[in-house]
């Protein structure tokens, strides 16, 4: 896609990425929601000192997503797209990055959670990019998971 970069995200960019967290219309949070879950601008230094993976996608010079990945989980934590930019990839750009990084960190399988609604957009998309629903509901978030397409299996029987 013309005009889209995926890049790494600094500490001046917390203020982009909850902005973008604010304004998505599925699984939305309050700033109070989020905040009870640990979830704040203040913690956005450590998740970044800790060594998540958090990339922010620019269409055309504006904070389009973002997404944020924690390596010791195997877990893609976040990928949010700003409704304003929906449907022009930016959400498989993010997936895409996160995917691979995680995996060049290690990891074999990993693991992501999105709500449990069947009508949330989120369950087509993970699917669509080969993530698979394990059916393991915790509270109001179903998991879906993915192997790292790299590992090869052999039956030596």
């Amino acid at each position: 896609m013309t005009g889209l970069k995926i890049r790494k995200a600094r500490l001046g960019d917390a203020g982009a990425i909850f902005a973008i967290r604010s304004r998505v219309q599925e699984n939305h949070l309050s700033d109070s929601q989020l905040a009870e879950r640990g979830i704040t601008k203040s913690a956005f230094g450590k998740w970044l000192s800790d060594g998540y993976g958090i990339w922010i996608a620019d269409l055309d010079g504006s904070a389009a997503g973002f997404a944020i990945a924690i390596p010791t989980e195997a877990t893609l934590w976040a990928l949010f797209v700003d409704p304003d930019f929906e449907g022009r990839g930016v959400g498989a750009a993010l997936l895409r990055t996160a995917e691979e990084w995680l995996f060049a960190q290690g990891c074999d399988d990993i693991s992501l959670t999105t709500g449990v609604d069947p009508q949330n957009r989120a369950h087509g998309f993970y699917e669509m990019h080969g993530w698979h629903n394990t059916g393991d509901i915790e509270g109001d978030e179903v998991e879906y998971i993915k192997s790292n397409p790299s590992m090869t299996l052999f039956d030596f029987s």
